[in-house]
């Protein structure tokens, strides 16, 4: 990482520092919501689940007034946001405050995925794009490895002390963003002069539609895979086998994307993206196959394996397409339409959840696949129009 501008440097560990904050809390947000406001698990799943998806929505504006002001500042405001976000639940004990505060939270981790990438566009050569979006995947990795573990052990002593924590980690992490240069919008001639300019021309990108339509679908299959595999795992085993099987698997998951990611990453290439995602998928479909079919530990964490080999791929491969489709002057509006392909995470458990109480346990599995196969396509269709217009230019 040395070798980086001091920009990419202190975005990369801002990157690590922010999931860090998010991580220390995330398993134990249901269990503090219920608490604080006497709810029941499948209330607290419905308002997460709404937070989410208005936050995704947010986003998508976000996106467009990151391509108007100093990005800088307002990666800075979301910091900020979240970290007293982090600190205000802690007197949670109204719902719709609450609420407010979980969209402000959702919203604010959506801005800064989607700046923050904008960013390294911005200040890498094309070249070196997908290494670094390889990168900061890694380290957003590290943080969700180690995160839940501090918190559960910090909540064990004090109870509100991991959201504190969370709240000050991301405060200081707005220090480090101060210290590198401002990043202003491009000049006003250069961009819509609206916001609905602006949805009319991503309405207008047919390969950005399909793209976003495949990219939903697969993270259907990846974006809360952890969410299903419990699922089923608490329908086919004891509840005892199904917690040593999923701290098996993360730890699988979490090491081979730390050793891995960045290698894999170096590998990618604007021109064979298509194929790139081709065979993302199709590891993707290998290692759901291979949840369908193991009846050992080592049965589940090589089809883990297979399955993160795929995550490994289409991660950065989805961020450079962006990157390769998107206008100068509109590059965070095209990633916060691409962000929201969110909304299959939020899809997930819910399919999911409904095959399992009315099919076969298996059968989950296989319908993943179709979808992660349905999703590949769309993808690849895109990669080929990219390439055919590129090929009608020359």
């Amino acid at each position: 990482m040395a070798t980086y501008s001091l920009v990419i440097r202190r975005l990369m560990i801002c990157s690590l520092t922010i999931v860090v904050s998010r991580a220390i809390t995330s398993p134990l947000l249901t269990l503090f919501l219920s608490e604080k406001l006497s709810l029941d698990q499948q209330d607290v799943g419905l308002l997460l689940g709404i937070a989410v998806f208005i936050a995704t929505l947010l986003a998508l504006y976000g996106g467009y007034i990151l391509d108007r002001l100093d990005k800088r500042r307002l990666l800075i405001l979301t910091m900020l946001s979240s970290g007293i976000g982090f600190v205000l639940l802690t007197f949670a004990h109204n719902l719709y405050l609450t609420t407010a505060i979980l969209v402000i939270t959702e919203t604010a981790s959506a801005l800064f995925l989607i700046g923050s990438k904008a960013i390294i566009s911005e200040n890498l050569p094309v070249s070196q794009r997908a290494r670094v979006f390889s990168l900061r995947y890694t380290l957003t990795n590290i943080g969700y490895a180690t995160g839940p573990m501090l918190g559960v052990v910090i909540a064990g002593h004090l109870p509100l002390a991991p959201f504190l924590i969370a709240g000050a980690i991301a405060l200081l992490s707005t220090l480090l963003m101060r210290g590198i240069p401002a990043t202003p919008g491009l000049p006003s001639l250069s961009k819509p002069q609206s916001f609905l300019d602006t949805l009319v021309t991503l309405k207008n990108d047919r390969t950005l539609i399909m793209f976003t339509c495949g990219c939903l679908l697969s993270t259907i299959v990846h974006g809360r895979f952890t969410l299903y595999l419990s699922q089923y795992l608490l329908v086919t085993e004891d509840a005892q086998s199904a917690l040593d099987t999923m701290a098996a698997l993360l730890a699988c998951n979490a090491i081979s994307v730390i050793l891995l990611q960045y290698q894999i990453g170096r590998f990618l290439k604007r021109e064979q993206l298509r194929y790139w995602i081709a065979v993302g998928t199709s590891l993707f479909i290998l290692g759901l196959i291979g949840f369908s079919l193991a009846d050992s530990l080592l049965g589940w964490c090589l089809a883990m394996f297979v399955f993160t080999l795929g995550e490994m791929i289409i991660y950065p491969a989805e961020f450079l397409f962006i990157d390769t489709l998107a206008p100068e002057a509109l590059r965070g509006s095209y990633y916060g339409a691409q962000n929201l392909a969110a909304l299959g995470g939020a899809l997930s458990p819910v399919i999911c959840g409904y095959l399992l109480v009315h099919t076969p346990a298996p059968t989950m599995f296989y319908a993943l696949s179709a979808l992660a196969a349905l999703g590949g396509l769309l993808c690849f269709m895109s990669g080929r129009r990219v390439a055919q217009a590129a090929t009608v230019q020359k």
